[in-house]
């Protein structure tokens, strides 16, 4: 048997699984959405799954994939929140029964759902592309249940500007969290609880 040939091919195997497998660290560029401030002051929870999530995943197709984001919905959540109330107020707890604060007018909770990725070349497509959906609970100040929706973002980066897989898929996340916050913000009061409550903040003139 000639081993001239086979450390050849064995490196390359080496080398191919060392391409496929991930480390990324997502850095957000979130605009400033121009929209009408609503006269709430609104709490906010960032539980510590939203503020540490983590994508993993180790399969034969992606091998030792690790997406770090969090940092980049806490940027999304505060840029949006900040653009559509009056004032907002980071609260502490866990869990519904911990978040009453009698400072704000109710708190707002995301979460992380789900999120996906794909590659150009698992879609056969010229896109790097991601998929974004977070849960949102809203509460009263007491902490009791007001609202619980979903809102969803997708984005997509081409392979003609985006060279590298790291920077196509950092693009792609930016696009769906820049599509989440703008679904959101848009879609707040048209749910069904968060527009009625809104009512009764109005008629109270809190």
């Amino acid at each position: 048997m000639n081993h001239r040939h086979i450390y050849p091919v064995c490196l390359l195997l080496i080398m191919a699984g060392c391409e496929q497998s991930m480390s990324l660290r997502v850095d957000s560029e979130i605009p400033t959405p121009v929209i009408a401030r609503m006269p709430v002051t609104m709490g906010v929870l960032y539980r510590d799954d939203l503020r540490n999530y983590v994508y993993e995943e180790n399969s034969d197709e992606r091998p030792n994939w690790k997406i770090e984001s969090g940092s980049s919905h806490i940027a999304l959540f505060e840029q949006i929140l900040g653009s559509m109330f009056e004032e907002t107020i980071e609260v502490a707890g866990t869990t519904a029964d911990t978040t009453a604060d009698t400072t704000v007018d109710a708190v707002l909770a995301p979460s992380i759902a789900e999120m996906q990725f794909a590659l150009p070349a698992e879609t056969k497509s010229d896109f790097y592309e991601a998929w974004i959906k977070y849960d949102m609970e809203l509460f009263n100040r007491e902490g009791n249940p007001i609202a619980n929706w979903s809102v969803t973002g997708y984005g997509k980066s081409s392979t003609e500007f985006m060279k590298s897989r790291d920077k196509g898929l950092n693009a792609a996340v930016n696009q769906a969290l820049r599509d989440a916050g703008a679904r959101f913000a848009l879609g707040f009061h048209k749910v069904e609880a968060v527009g009625a409550w809104l009512e009764q903040v109005d008629s109270s003139g809190e």
